[in-house]
């Protein structure tokens, strides 16, 4: 499952030039207290899944040490910027590497990871179990994995549609698909909520912190 995507296209390159001015309004008005209330307070060693252009970087705290792996260039580009002009007051390592790449794991740091944040991300990575699994084997015990992901529709109607538009719209959003099941997923590959809530913006979402399941073993 190699993701690093070593060269820039020259929709990949408007794309992540279009990604920050496009969703701003989205973002202010509906993602931003979301995104804080489930990263302000997490501490030790996070790994952040497709950093993109670096959205969620001020909202870690001065206690987070965050390695953000994204593996499109133009976007670790813009995050690259990003940091420069508005460092922030958490310890942020970038790395050109998707989930699935190798560059990746030697990053990770060998007691494991405290959390690991996927939002908006989850409907672009091509295998979304095997990254799951993946970062499941490197979460601590105790560790948490954090959620924000637009996720289909429960709306008969509404998820036919975007079965039929999804052809279309996913090459123009860089990969993003509009039919997955999320949340099912996360709790077939293991993980319980912690706290979780559904909401509609446009799209359904679902907002959850998780933590892995262990069998209870009865005599």
């Amino acid at each position: 499952m190699n993701q690093k995507r070593a060269a820039s296209s020259f929709y990949a390159r408007l794309f992540s030039r279009m990604y920050d001015p496009v969703m701003r309004s989205f973002e202010e008005k509906i993602l931003l207290q979301r995104r804080q209330s489930l990263l302000e307070n997490l501490h030790g060693d996070i790994l952040e899944v497709g950093a993109g252009t670096g959205v969620n970087f001020q909202l870690y705290s001065d206690e987070a040490r965050v390695i953000a792996c994204e593996p499109s260039l133009p976007m670790l580009a813009k995050a690259y910027d990003k940091l420069a002009a508005y460092p922030p007051v958490a310890s942020i390592k970038l790395v050109h590497a998707g989930i699935g790449d190798e560059e990746l794991h030697g990053h990770i740091p060998p007691g494991g990871l405290d959390a690991v944040v996927f939002t908006l991300v989850l409907c672009t990575i091509p295998n979304p179990e095997l990254a799951i699994h993946q970062v499941k084997q490197w979460l601590k015990p105790e560790g948490r994995l954090i959620v924000l992901e637009h996720i289909a529709s429960d709306k008969p109607v509404a998820r036919r549609l975007q079965h039929a538009i999804e052809p279309l719209w996913t090459p123009l959003a860089e990969g993003c698909c509009l039919t997955r099941d999320t949340d099912q997923m996360l709790r077939q590959s293991g993980f319980e909520p912690e706290q979780e809530e559904y909401f509609s913006a446009g799209m359904r979402f679902y907002q959850a912190v998780l933590r892995k399941q262990y069998k209870v073993l009865t005599p």
